[in-house]
Parts: structure tokens; sequence; C-alpha cells
């Protein structure tokens, strides 16, 4: 059986029960092979037994159902590892086992807070071990018995919980670079350098004052040419037209003041 995965995640260690667990249903097996071979080779023929109601039960009969019950355990215990998922993730460790009755555990890798590693001896000679899980603040652990590869499995966890956490760190950071871009670009100095550039140049600087208020505009060239340069106080006003050439020029001088007047010379 396999995990189902999730979008970008990626098994990173799949463990399974070690051989210690076989061992009792293999050596019932023996026994029930044995039986068998009893009974192939007829030491069993002639005899019989009385088994509750019936009498005269063959002994052959009674070995042979034996020997078919004492595969149970070795079939159970073989269809269990089969079905069951000892796995750990980029993202989780997710925990699933049972044939009929189905125990099932996600566990996030944020919220592991410890991994052990549990050996008896038996344990060690086959090198088996219970893995111990340590999540948040509750105080049950959780356990995963008689796993082949348990320290493995423990180290593979905390590598997979401090990959999680430098990447959680990267995205921190990578989220803090934008928004310090965004302030920078938006607030910052951008928007800082074309508001306050553009508005100081288009309203208070270049534009406005040269061209509208105090610069070559309304104050400046325009307003300077038109009301006290050229226009009015320049060749129109105060130039050519009023203290120039018409009022205090040619006309004033040379028509009345002091221009072709005969009342001049």
């Amino acid at each position: 059986m396999s995990l189902e995965l999730r979008p970008n995640e990626y098994v990173l260690i799949e463990v399974h029960y070690s051989y210690k667990v076989f061992v009792f249903p293999m050596l019932l097996m023996c026994i029930g092979i044995l039986m068998f071979l009893a009974v192939w080779a007829g030491v069993f023929d002639g005899l019989s037994v009385e088994w509750l109601w019936r009498k005269g039960l063959k002994v052959s009969t009674v070995m042979l159902g034996l020997g078919c019950i004492l595969f149970i355990p070795y079939i159970f215990k073989r269809l269990d590892n089969k079905l069951k998922i000892y796995a750990v993730t980029n993202q989780r460790v997710y925990l699933r086992k049972g044939i009929m009755n189905i125990n099932e555990k996600d566990i996030p890798l944020a919220k592991i807070n410890d991994v052990q590693v549990a050996q008896t001896l038996n344990q060690r000679m086959f090198g088996a071990g219970n893995v111990v899980i340590q999540v948040g603040n509750d105080k049950s652990n959780i356990s995963v018995q008689d796993v082949n590869r348990p320290r493995e499995f423990r180290d593979t966890i905390i590598s997979a919980i401090y990959e999680l956490e430098q990447e959680e760190e990267k995205h921190k950071k990578e989220y803090q670079q934008s928004q310090y871009d965004n302030g920078y670009n938006d607030g910052g100095y951008n928007q800082g350098y074309n508001q306050g550039y553009n508005q100081g140049y288009n309203q208070g600087g270049y534009n406005q004052g040269y061209n509208n208020q105090g610069g070559y505009g309304q104050g400046g060239y325009n307003q300077g040419y038109n009301q006290g340069g050229y226009g009015q106080g320049g060749y129109n006003q105060g130039g050519y037209n009023q203290g120039g050439y018409n009022q205090g020029g040619y006309n004033d001088d040379y028509n009345n003041s002091g221009g072709y007047n005969p009342n001049r010379f």
C-alpha cells in the first residue's frame, strides 16, 4: 500500500517491521509444517481420539487442522506489514497500521518536539527498535513499535524538521525582502523620489516655477515678459509704448515733449 502524497511532497524514508516480529509466527508455522510432514509420512495412521461429541476422530485430521491454524499468525503478520505505512515525508510523519481496524496518524513536522529511540536487548539482536515521537505539549507519546532501521528513521525525522525550519526561514526572508522592496518602491525611494522629485519639480520646481508661478511661466518669462517685460512694463507699457517710443520716447519726445514739436526749438 502506498501513501497518497500532497502537492510538492515526497517520501524521505519508509520503514517496515523488523524480522523480530516474524520470529514467533515463523516458529509456529514451522511446527505446522512438521505436522503436515508427519501426516504425509503416515505417522498418525490408525490413531483416533474422541473430540467432544465425535468419537473416533482421526489424529491425522486433527494434525492437519492444527497445522493450518499455526500458519495464521505468520500470514496475518505478513499482511499487516504489507498494509501498514510508516513513512516520513518533507511535510509530515504518516503512520498507518491495521488490517480490519485501521489506526492512522498524520503528524506535521512543525508539531514534533522530540524523537527518541528505545531498544531492548532482544530488539538490538535483530536490529529493531521503538521510535518514540513527542508531539506538541501532549503528555502521551506516539510509539512506533519494532521497526527496522529505527535510528535512521529518527535521524530522517530530525533532518526533515531542520530542513523545514530552514525553508520557512528562507520564505520569511524572501517575504521581508519583498516587503522592503515594496516599501522601497511604493513608499520609499521610488515614490519618495518620484513624488517628491516630480512634485517638487512640477509644483514647486521647474514646471510650476518655470511655467506658472515663479519661473519661466507666471513670474518668469511669461509674466515678466507680458507684465513687466516685453508686454506691460517692457515693450508695451514701460517700454516701447508707454515709457519708450510712444510716451517717453519717439512720440512724446518727438511729437509732444522732446520730439519735432516746434516749441522745442
